[in-house]
């Protein structure tokens, strides 16, 4: 495993609020005094939004520089497919740096996996500043940047079934699903299917779910981690996000579900492409 000396932190997908700029400052403070070395993309602090063809010239650089040790993407929203065509796949693969992002950055988790066979991590660094700060600095010293985060830190707790085996895929509901169709949606035979989601009421998470089930992606899985679904479980919205998983998967797959993915600061690591 590489010790991790330098990262880059990129934005794939939409321009950063004011606040969140601010945060992207804070945040390399924040690693430099940990003693990382940061490669700061420009085009998070500009003013004007990035074109896809900036923002991919700036993954496929920090990819290129054998001296990064470790990407992070710090964006999301809805962007983030547009660079996929622009990605230097061959660069990535060979890179020994690993890809970090979550939610709209599921597009390029899998893109990574399905291009290249190598894993990709579901994870936010912005994380480290926010209410849980202290745990989760000491989870990214501890477990992440060594490498040494595994299944037994997501604490799940099975449905069905009593074991998860397999390379995981997938991440955002809604995101996972723009690349159906597409060169970038990975083969999951015999995988596990890894969703989460921020919003979404019931109707659009049956509309989704029976999307994955009609790409026949529940035909070919062994097994399903649930992360959270905040739109749902903050609203008590009925059936749960468990409930319609159970109902339209096969009996034969596993569910499980984890408090430790989604969209809360508390949220851990998840490495896609990797057996669990």
């Amino acid at each position: 495993m590489e010790i991790v000396k330098k990262i880059a932190l990129v934005g794939c997908s939409d321009p950063l609020p004011r606040q969140e700029k601010e945060d992207v400052t804070r945040l390399t403070s924040l690693l430099e005094a940990m003693g990382l070395a940061v490669d700061l993309s420009p085009l998070l602090l500009r003013e004007t939004p990035a074109l896809p063809e900036e923002k991919a010239t700036e993954m496929n650089r920090v990819f290129r520089d054998s001296s990064v040790d470790a990407v992070f993407d710090v964006s999301g929203g809805d962007l983030a497919n547009t660079v996929l065509p622009l990605l230097d796949y061959e660069a990535i693969g060979a890179s020994h740096a690993a890809f970090y992002g979550f939610s709209d950055l599921t597009v390029v988790i899998n893109a990574i996996i399905a291009k290249t066979g190598r894993p990709a991590v579901n994870y936010q660094i912005r994380n480290l500043l926010y209410r849980d700060a202290a745990a989760q600095q000491a989870f990214f010293k501890e477990k992440l940047l060594p490498g040494r985060f595994t299944l037994d830190d997501l604490q799940p707790r099975f449905l069905r079934g009593e074991r998860l085996t397999g390379k995981v895929f997938g991440g955002n509901v809604r995101c996972f699903l723009k690349l159906a169709g597409t060169p970038y949606w990975p083969e999951m035979n015999g995988g596990v299917l890894l969703l989460e989601s921020l919003g979404g009421n019931v109707y659009q998470m049956v509309t989704a779910l029976e999307q994955y089930r009609q790409l026949g992606v529940f035909d070919r899985i062994d097994g399903v981690l649930l992360g959270t679904f905040t739109k749902m479980a903050e609203d008590r919205l009925t059936p749960t996000i468990e409930e319609l998983v159970l109902a339209m998967t096969p009996p034969r797959v596993a569910v499980a579900q984890t408090p430790f993915v989604g969209h809360y600061p508390d949220a851990r690591a998840v490495k896609l492409g990797a057996e669990f």
